[in-house]
């Protein structure tokens, strides 16, 4: 399916965050301790530029645009905002050493990307023009 223009940077950071999830899933389960704790550092480091800051712009972009719309949209997102904040919890822990939550970080980075994608970004995209979503997501500095 073709993307809205202005979603493809979300989109390109979506595959990113699939392919990070896999790793997850396949280093917990694999259960070397010591490819655990590296993975986990490795998120830890990355997080706040990369990943809380691709949350943050959802959020005030795409999460308010889809308020404004209300309704079933609405609701995913509010879905959506609390899965953000799941994660956000799991990589405070890991930040504090606890790689217990590795895998829960890996699949639940899987199945909200993939909500996203199929089920959020097609909901916006018949729901705004190309232009609708260009001017409010350059307003709130989505596309950055």
């Amino acid at each position: 399916m073709k993307r809205s223009p202005e979603l493809i940077p979300l989109s390109k950071e979506h595959h990113e965050s699939l392919v990070l999830a896999k790793r997850c899933q396949r280093t917990a389960a694999a259960g070397n301790h010591d490819d655990i704790e590296q993975l986990c550092q490795q998120i830890t480091h990355t997080f706040p530029d990369k990943w809380e800051q691709h949350f943050r712009c959802e959020e005030t972009g795409i999460f308010t645009l889809a308020e404004i719309q209300g309704g079933e949209m609405a609701t995913l997102c509010q879905q959506l905002k609390e899965e953000h904040d799941r994660l956000r919890e799991i990589y405070r822990a890991m930040k504090g050493g606890d790689c217990s939550g590795l895998e829960a970080f890996g699949e639940l980075l899987q199945t909200h990307t993939r909500k996203e994608e199929r089920e959020l970004f097609p909901l916006i995209e018949s729901s705004f023009s190309d232009e609708q979503l260009k001017s409010y997501l350059a307003a709130a500095n989505v596309n950055r």
